[in-house]
Formats: structure tokens, sequence, C-alpha cells
């Protein structure tokens, strides 16, 4: 909420003095810096957020506090996640999107009328096909920074352990997405009077209108977003106890750390010790 204050006064004072081409442009530029400096502070509470919930799930009782201390240290790697999950959403339709924006942008009598229309079909496809792709790659890779809090793996283990544990449950994730995503929607929907208001006459102040969108986006964020963190780590645990019989290593073994729980020899029917599968997806 503090970011998005400080992007709307600068943008305003911009708006006031050099205009509204001039506004945009640095808006756009504040965005991604707000972006940057979001990064860390999202990570760390996507994966402190997932350390509690472990910690219920097990039994264990924690706070807010001891959630961040347990997960603030290792905050680079869940950056690193974090960024692998994104880019990985959206590369396919940069690589097809891209070029066909500089070709349609270059014109028709430079290339040619019939390039121009590959270059529009390739803008479309790219979004299209990247969308999907996109959709599919970050479910794929959505249950790593649960894999990487309760297992310690690094950010190249934690994606492999995610696209194991999701082979199986993708529906079950995009559902989880699509609640979240339409919850987001609701909020986006209770903004959108005041953004509307100014939006038409974009030059005046607005403070009460543009302090109710700030509020709203903050608490709509708040409470939308852990549905999202615990649907997720939901599913990892399930997964875990449907492929590696987790919650009879917890009985068995009551073993404390995860990463050793994860481990831990399981009894098979016939009575033999059986290995669950470990970070590299292998029995």
């Amino acid at each position: 909420m503090i970011l998005n204050a400080i992007q709307m006064v600068v943008h305003h004072a911009v708006l006031l003095h050099y205009g509204i081409r001039i506004a945009g442009l640095v808006t756009q530029g504040s965005s991604a810096v707000m972006g940057l400096l979001g990064l860390p502070v999202t990570a760390v509470v996507y994966a402190a957020s997932v350390y509690a919930l472990c910690e219920v799930y097990l039994g264990r009782r924690t706070t807010a506090k001891e959630s961040l201390n347990a997960t603030i240290g290792r905050w680079l790697r869940y950056v690193g996640i974090a960024l692998w999950q994104g880019w990985s959403a959206v590369w396919v339709g940069l690589l097809v999107v891209v070029p066909g924006i500089v070709l349609v942008s270059i014109g028709g009598k430079a290339i040619g009328v019939g390039m121009v229309v590959v270059a529009g079909f390739m803008v479309f496809a790219g979004f299209v096909a990247g969308g999907v792709y996109g959709v599919i790659a970050y479910i794929r890779n959505s249950l790593a920074i649960p894999a990487s809090v309760m297992e310690g793996t690094g950010v190249r283990a934690s994606m492999r352990r995610s696209k194991t544990l999701a082979t199986d449950t993708k529906g079950k994730i995009f559902v989880v997405l699509l609640i979240a995503f339409a919850l987001y929607l609701v909020v986006g929907t209770i903004e959108s009077p005041m953004l509307f208001f100014i939006a038409r006459s974009p030059f005046k102040e607005h403070v009460m209108a543009q302090a109710a969108v700030l509020l709203i986006g903050f608490v709509g964020h708040t409470l939308v977003s852990p549905v999202a963190l615990i649907g997720l780590t939901l599913v990892y645990f399930d997964q875990r106890v449907r492929i590696e019989a987790f919650d009879l290593v917890m009985m068995l073994g009551g073993v404390a750390a995860p990463e050793v729980a994860a481990w831990a020899p399981v009894e098979g029917t016939s009575g033999e010790a059986v290995e669950p599968m470990g970070s590299d997806g292998h029995v």
C-alpha cells in the first residue's frame, strides 16, 4: 500500500507539470521499480505463509514472527524461485509476440502488407498459444516454494520437485488459482467505480477516491492472497501423502525435520521397507 501511495503521488505530480503522456511513461517505469522492490517481500511472505501452514499441518504451533524469522534468511532462494516461475510462464509468448510487434511497428511500406499480416498473426498466436503454455508452465512450477520450505531444496531442485509433485494434479492446482483469480476480480469490481470516477477527470485531485482505491486494494490483497497460498500448500501435502505416504511417515517415524521425514522409510504392504521418492523424483 505504501509503494502504491508513493507511485500515485509521483504520477499526480508529473501529470500536473508534464502532461498525461509523460505521466504514463513515469507510471510504467515506477511500476517496474515497485515490482523489483516488492518481489523479495512477496517471496518471503509466501514462504512464511507456507511455513506456518506446514507447522500447523505437522501439529506444531507457530506465530507470524516465528514464521518470518524461519524463512527470511533464505529470501534470495525464494526470489529465484519466483523469477523462474514468472519467466517460465512468459518466455514462449515473448519469443513469438515481440518479433511480431517489431514487424508491425515497421509498417507495410517497409516490409510489405503480406508480412504485416504474418506479423499480426504472430502476435495473436503468441498471446493465445503463449498464454496456454504459460498457464501450464506456471501450474507445473507452482509447488516449488512449498517444496523448498518443507524440504530445504535449492532453486533448481525445487523446480524439479514441483514438476514431479504436480504431474497428476494440474487440474486441482488450476482450480485453486482460478478461485484466487475470481476473488481478485471481485476486488477489482469493487474498485472499478472509483477508478472510473478518477479517469473521467484525471487532472483533479480525487484524494478520497484514490485513498479508497488504495485501501480496497490493500484489504483485498491481504484477504485473497492466503487463499492461493493455503490452497497450493494443501495440494503439496496431498500429493506427498498420495505419492510418498507422508502421513504414515510422520505417524511411524515422528521425525521433526520435514527434510528428514521426506526420506524416512515407510513400511510397505508386504512388510518390506519402501523408500519414498526423494527431491529428485526418484525412489
